[in-house]
């Protein structure tokens, strides 16, 4: 049976999807720069004198537990340009102490006992150590918590708070929310093929660094591939659009997606789904999971309640610029993850569009249309336009091939 033209370019644009999330993630010397720099925080914690400090447990949080880190975009301004990890440091012993003790204690700790080129940064609710030597640079956002009243769980685990230099403690459960998304991320959407890009390669057996292994952080389920794609347009669209300082934040975009993911894997088990259509499908739906109550908008930790990731939205005054900030970015995400079924005049004007939303040159359009078989249609160029059909033009003189049979044609291969 031949398959269409049409379907070789939705073929096409998913592998080129794919492999874009791939190509965001870090590398691994990247990843384990990372993860040698994370694992000096217990040993400056270590040397604290403070009671505060006593007994503290550190762990992941953010897109390095969620395992959706990307790189940094080209040329992006300040705290923009350099990669996010983020530390929770958990403190037995801060019951009773107020949100300025724990703040201050923090801080001189690492002022202290860090030994990098940069200030410590002060940040509304923790600190940043900024890496800013290496290259691409990488800084650590480490916020202080203590376990609510009532929470007798070790090591962060349960409903937590976190000190806020304006309001005091707020109410944070990173683990529980973590949790939620990895259970989520296995729940299956039923596909008529999955065309997850899985490395090649063979790494050594898990160890016990507190960072996810890397090959974990690699391997990429539909709903991780998707979170990353959209972090990388978000920050392309903010730069572009001069909305940097009010572009969505990652928590976010991260729990509206994954509620969206769940909608569709209970679909797609009446009406199996291509990967492609799986991600066109969340981007579209991430909308429906903003709940209102009164004019206040809602974007909590599935797991707390009163851990709302749209704060900012609710502010006097900024509030409405937030919220349309996350109305013109949504309506450009889910143009940008259909480019590639789009017709454009020229491979050019195709390659400007990729590279103003997800920041990819013209040397990856051309791996990803020299991986795939020589017969389809390119993504965001017009039906029939293949490899095969240009090499032809260009020995006859313009005549296309574009319509050769298609038949006997075998699907790039499906890793996953």
């Amino acid at each position: 049976m031949s398959i269409s033209d049409e379907q070789t370019k939705r073929n096409s644009w998913e592998h080129f999807l794919l492999r874009a999330a791939r190509e965001i993630s870090l590398s691994e010397p990247q990843y384990d720069k990372i993860n040698d720099r994370y694992s000096q925080l217990e040993k400056i914690l270590s040397a604290s004198d403070n009671p505060l400090l006593a007994e503290a447990h550190i762990f992941v949080q953010g897109s390095m537990g969620l395992k959706t880190t990307i790189k940094p975009t080209f040329d992006a301004p300040e705290d923009m340009d350099t990669i996010d990890a983020d530390a929770i440091v958990w403190l037995p012993h801060a019951k009773d102490a107020e949100a300025h003790e724990v703040l201050e204690a923090i801080e001189e700790r690492f002022r202290e006992g860090s030994r990098v080129q940069e200030e410590i940064k002060q940040l509304r609710r923790g600190i940043r150590i900024v890496y800013a030597d290496e290259n691409p640079g990488f800084h650590i956002d480490v916020t202080p918590a203590r376990a609510i009243n009532g929470n007798v769980e070790e090591n962060g685990e349960g409903k937590l708070e976190v000190p806020d230099r304006e309001t005091g403690w707020k109410a944070s459960s990173p683990i529980p929310y973590s949790n939620w998304l990895q259970v989520a991320s296995t729940q299956q959407i039923t596909l008529e093929s999955l065309a997850v890009a899985k490395s090649h390669r063979t790494f050594d057996a898990a160890t016990q660094d507190p960072l996810p292994d890397y090959q974990d952080y690699l391997d990429q389920d539909p709903l991780r591939a998707t979170i990353k794609l959209l972090k990388r347009h978000r920050d392309e669209w903010a730069i572009r659009t001069k909305n940097e300082d009010h572009r969505p934040i990652s928590a976010v975009i991260t729990t509206l997606a994954t509620h969206a993911y769940l909608d569709v894997v209970k679909e797609s088990r009446l009406k199996p789904l291509q990967p492609l259509d799986a991600i066109l499908e969340i981007v579209l739906r991430m909308p429906n999971h903003i709940r209102l109550q009164g004019n206040v908008c809602l974007v909590c930790n599935p797991k707390d309640n009163g851990e709302n990731f749209a704060e900012k939205w609710n502010r006097p005054f900024v509030g409405q610029r937030y919220r349309q900030a996350f109305q013109e970015w949504h309506l450009s995400a889910k143009a940008s993850v259909s480019l590639g079924l789009e017709s454009f005049e020229s491979a050019e004007s195709f390659a400007k569009a990729v590279k103003e939303n997800f920041g990819m040159g013209k040397a990856f359009i051309s791996d990803v249309n020299n991986e795939i078989p020589a017969n389809w249609t390119m993504p965001g160029r017009p039906m029939g336009t293949s490899r095969n059909s240009l090499a032809m033009g260009s020995i006859f003189g313009g005549l296309s091939a574009g319509a050769s049979s298609q038949e006997k044609v075998k699907p790039v291969e499906r890793l996953g």
